[in-house]
């Protein structure tokens, strides 16, 4: 039987500061006690014995850093988090795009697919889907084959459900699944107009133009070094007056460049390409 490791405060900051330097990983920004937590959590997933077994997994096998980081980002997502932000973009998109012949969308770091149905639905409801294509692209497979599959606990739908009444109060989104068992499967339609596809922010390069790309949560794991390289390649891969949404624990605006990016809502994260 697996017994749980204690994690010190020193071998956490040991830890953090080692992947920081090998792999340009920060993890800086994160509350100690849930950050400690998640990482117990690593350790009893992979059956590590001590912070220092695992620190020499990473050191060894660099595609492991894929399989701790998916593990440490467990249920941190949900369908229309920040219901302030998919209520912004309602009304931006509906306004911009509704007289426009097409949209395009990069969902840069989609995890498990909650934005990317999420989207799919205010795509629906502000009858755009029609005209949209979407790219939504993650380092870890498996997370892309679960955002294919839509498939989601039933207890997520609660969160879900919750998020989507205060984005809009008027419809149902019960509509949007169907249930079998512990299970939530989103409706196939949502995702028509989405290719998904492997591909890593730092390494990779971009393809396309978008007229809005959004990759939120995804860069608080990274130094300010490793941002602005992404923001290059964001920059780049915008067309004029195209949108760039961000998470709201995602600490850019050191590292943006106000001549490149205008902030459109400081609140919402939401940013426009000069």
């Amino acid at each position: 039987m697996y017994t749980p490791v204690d994690v010190s405060e020193e071998e956490m900051n040991s830890l953090t500061q080692s992947i920081l330097t090998r792999y340009g990983i920060d993890f800086t920004c994160y509350e100690p006690k849930s950050l400690r937590r998640r990482i117990v959590r690593v350790l009893s997933v992979f059956n590590f014995t001590s912070i220092h077994e695992l620190w020499v997994r990473l050191l060894r096998d660099p595609n492991f850093i894929f399989s701790f980081m998916n593990e440490i980002s467990v249920g941190m997502t949900s369908m229309f988090r920040d219901p302030i932000l998919w209520k912004n973009l309602r009304k931006r998109m509906t306004h911009d795009y509704s007289a426009s012949d097409s949209v395009s969308i990069w969902h840069a770091g989609c995890s498990t697919g909650e934005e990317v149905y999420s989207m799919g639905i205010l795509l629906k409801e502000a009858q755009l889907n029609q005209k949209t294509k979407a790219i939504a692209t993650d380092i870890n497979q498996d997370a892309i084959a679960t955002a294919k599959q839509g498939i989601y606990h039933k207890i997520k739908m609660i969160e879900n459900e919750n998020n989507y009444r205060q984005y809009n109060a008027y419809s149902d989104f019960s509509k949007y699944y169907t249930t079998q068992g512990k299970d939530a499967t989103m409706d196939a339609s949502l995702i028509d107009h989405v290719s998904f596809s492997y591909h890593n922010l730092i390494s990779d390069r971009t393809i396309g133009q978008y007229d809005m790309i959004l990759c939120r949560n995804v860069m608080i794991y990274f130094d300010n070094k490793a941002k602005a390289k992404l923001l290059e390649k964001f920059y780049n891969a915008l067309k004029p007056g195209g949108y760039f949404i961000i998470g709201f624990y995602d600490t850019m605006l050191p590292v943006i460049n106000q001549n490149e990016f205008k902030i459109v809502d400081e609140e919402a994260k939401i940013f426009m390409k000069q």
